[in-house]
């Protein structure tokens, strides 16, 4: 059966070698270059105590290709899920091939026990290559942006990839035997593993551990790190403040700027220092202004702060970690119900 699985999709795992190569290539050169522009860069501005504007500018030319390689790596378990695993079953069932097997003492449990390890075993090793080859390209560009947490790049690197794909492709199988036809397996299979993607990432990921709440003080040096300062044009509208939440964390919540008890300020309360140090024209401050600092300095004595919700840096790994186990208990659960439906079919 190992003998028979190989020659039926030899065509599609050459495919998939060919891609893996070509990245491979792609991502040794390139990488290197990126790897020796990230160390060339960081001594240089080290050396002015002004590496802001170097890294952001090294991120800038590395956007366009990291993006591309972000979103080959996010489309790889899709493109599984609908080019091997849903033509898997339901192929054989549509050309009758599967009769072949069954009526020369092979069990059917044995038929499809091959075939689905067979092929889950390259689904996740595709998948899990691209994602290292991403993971060690981008290294220094995720270094420079201290954020892991973005969904791009939380959902294109290191493990979480690899449920991804063990999920599109159990997922395509099961499809392909509940229709029993590939077509309108392969176009279920993908509404279906986006839709379970979104809904993951947006709704189930946030809950996965509990978040972390702080209380930020609106000060001389959170205001310096400040990245944005809002106030509205009424004196009765909210102010608002985006302060940097601790290193490399994901930020899930911040709230308006709020006074000693848990009110938000209003901006006539915060007008007098803002037409000090920033002037009547315009609403807003940006991070890196010259007056934030000093902004913040005249509202400390109003002990006013900001409520923020985050996960730590250190919490990145258990996330990963969680959303894979998650990804693979679902692909356990569609490889145990295909079995069952499959000593059920008929023939």
């Amino acid at each position: 059966m190992i003998w028979l699985t190989w020659r039926q999709f030899r065509t599609q795992i050459f495919a998939a070698l060919t891609v893996l190569a070509a990245a491979a290539a792609y991502v040794l050169i390139t990488g290197t270059q990126l790897r020796h522009s990230y160390t060339a860069d960081l001594a240089s501005c080290g050396a002015q105590n002004d590496c802001f504007g170097v890294l952001n500018g090294l991120q800038d030319q590395y956007n366009g290709p990291l993006q591309l390689a972000e979103m080959l790596v996010l489309a790889a378990p899709g493109l599984i899920g609908i080019f091997w695993g849903a033509p898997l079953v339901a192929g054989e069932l549509e050309r009758g091939t599967h009769l072949l097997a069954w009526n020369q003492s092979v069990t059917r449990t044995r038929w499809l026990a091959v075939k689905l390890s067979c092929l889950a075993l390259a689904s996740v090793v595709t998948v899990g290559v691209l994602s290292l080859l991403l993971t060690w390209w981008a290294s220094p560009l995720d270094a420079a942006s201290g954020n892991r947490f973005g969904t791009m790049a939380f959902n294109a690197r290191d493990v979480a990839p690899l449920g991804y794909a063990a999920f599109a492709f159990a997922l395509g199988v099961a499809l392909g035997l509940l229709f029993q036809r590939t077509l309108p397996a392969m176009a279920v299979t993908l509404a279906i593993f986006i839709a379970v993607q979104v809904l993951v990432t947006a709704g189930v990921r946030p809950h996965l551990l509990p978040a972390t709440a702080a209380s930020v003080p609106v000060n001389q040096t959170t205001m310096s790190q400040a990245i944005r300062f809002d106030r509205s044009d009424a004196n009765t509208g909210p102010v608002t403040v985006d302060l940097p939440a601790p290193s490399g964390s994901w930020l899930q919540s911040e709230s308006e700027v709020l006074n000693s008890s848990g009110r938000p300020v209003q901006t006539g309360e915060i007008l007098s220092c803002w037409t000090k140090y920033f002037g009547q024209p315009g609403a807003s401050g940006k991070g890196g202004s010259p007056g934030m600092g000093p902004l913040g300095a005249c509202l400390a004595s109003d002990n006013l702060h900001v409520d923020l919700t985050y996960q730590a840096a250190d919490r990145y790994w258990q996330l990963q970690w969680i959303e894979t186990a998650l990804y693979g208990a679902l692909a356990l659960l569609l490889a145990v119900a295909t079995f069952r439906r499959t000593r059920r079919l008929r023939g």
